[in-house]
């Protein structure tokens, strides 16, 4: 198993988010932008989607139809109306993939399951440069910005979706692991389509 993957060592709560996040769809629509060699989310979960997609930088499963991409690139090139559900379980910061989405996601509801683990991710050298850009937090340590200030980093980071012309944020569900990863699943009205 490759060391590159997302942590699942509290796998239940992962998906017991996207169980949550499902539940608020009658059809359901992938594209797991992180979906990961194992296939993890897919086999928990996303196997009972009427249509997948998956896409991984690395080494992307075989189980369903998969690509190798980066999540920058699929969210940028995708056709994302094609979707109605978005996995974003990258292993830092979910925050650029999911704004990207809104931006370019056309009419309708939707939902996107994110991981943040921004606090494992600086210690593999990932940035919080979008959290800094975002919400103009510049004078404290990206520790301190992360671990003290967490839950308001992520309430804010998730007030900034909503605050992406056209897009409504509708219901969410939470769960934070002892080592300070957050899933979340947020569903998404989007009014109009901003490009």
């Amino acid at each position: 198993m490759s060391n590159r993957g997302t942590d699942n060592s509290e796998e239940r709560l992962k998906l017991a988010v996207r169980r949550w996040l499902a539940d608020q769809f009658d059809d359901w629509r992938v594209l797991d932008l992180y979906c990961g060699e194992e296939g993890r989310m897919y086999q928990g979960v996303w196997s009972e989607a009427s249509s997948y997609f998956g896409v991984d930088k690395f080494r992307p499963h075989s189980l369903a139809t998969t690509v190798k991409m980066s999540a920058e690139r699929a969210s940028q090139q995708l056709r994302l109306d094609d979707y109605n559900l978005f996995d974003v379980d990258c292993y830092a910061s979910p925050w650029a993939v999911a704004r990207t989405i809104c931006r370019r996601r056309g009419p309708g509801c939707f939902g996107l399951a994110m991981t943040s683990g921004e606090e494992r991710g600086l210690k593999n050298g990932h940035s919080s440069e979008i959290i800094r850009r975002t919400i103009g937090a510049s004078g404290l340590s990206d520790y301190r910005l992360l671990g003290r200030y967490q839950d308001m980093v992520i309430g804010l980071m998730l007030r900034s979706l909503g605050e992406i012309p056209g897009t409504t944020l509708c219901r969410a569900a939470k769960a934070k692991t002892a080592r300070h990863i957050v899933y979340l699943g947020v569903v998404v009205e989007k009014s109009c389509s901003v490009t």
